[in-house]
């Protein structure tokens, strides 16, 4: 079993920012796990650099589930099309219309019991916690993670 990568933690708590602004947490989170999606692929191919480039999140994420098989990770997948989705809403229009409601479905992902989500009434908080559940989540595909010495209960 893995121990946790603490740098990927330093990481995102580096890059999601402080605030409320969701368009700037949204375009952070996207990029941080773009980055997720990117390392995923690499790990599971001979030659990585042959796919540097011009490649779209939605490809990443297609190589991701098609490299690793893990469909059991449903949610994750669908969160990061609903991710995708929010994130080209808000960075193609100042005020998009379908953003709110786009926002709405990308937490819905989380709203099942089987995850243990809770949303807080605070948007830009709930963001916060969304993404850096599914950021958890990814960085544990193909490795179980051990999290024993952490203080975090399991």
């Amino acid at each position: 079993m893995a121990e946790l990568d603490l740098s990927k933690l330093e990481r995102i708590a580096q890059h999601l920012p402080p605030g409320d602004d969701l368009t700037l947490i949204t375009l952070k989170g996207h990029l941080l796990v773009e980055e997720l999606l990117e390392e995923l692929i690499a790990s599971h191919c001979k030659n990585p650099a042959a796919l540097e480039g011009d490649i779209g999140f939605s490809v990443k994420l297609k190589f991701v589930r098609a490299l690793t098989g893990a469909e059991e990770l449903f949610v994750v997948w669908t969160a990061c099309q609903k991710l995708n989705s929010l994130r080209n809403a808000l960075a193609h229009r100042l005020e998009h219309p379908e953003a709110q409601k786009r926002l709405a479905s990308f937490f819905a992902v989380f709203d099942d019991p089987r995850t243990g989500w809770r949303r807080t009434g605070s948007e830009p908080e709930d963001l916060k916690r969304a993404l850096i559940f599914l950021l958890g989540a990814m960085q544990a595909i193909g490795k179980p993670v051990s999290l024993n010495g952490l203080g975090i209960a399991v």
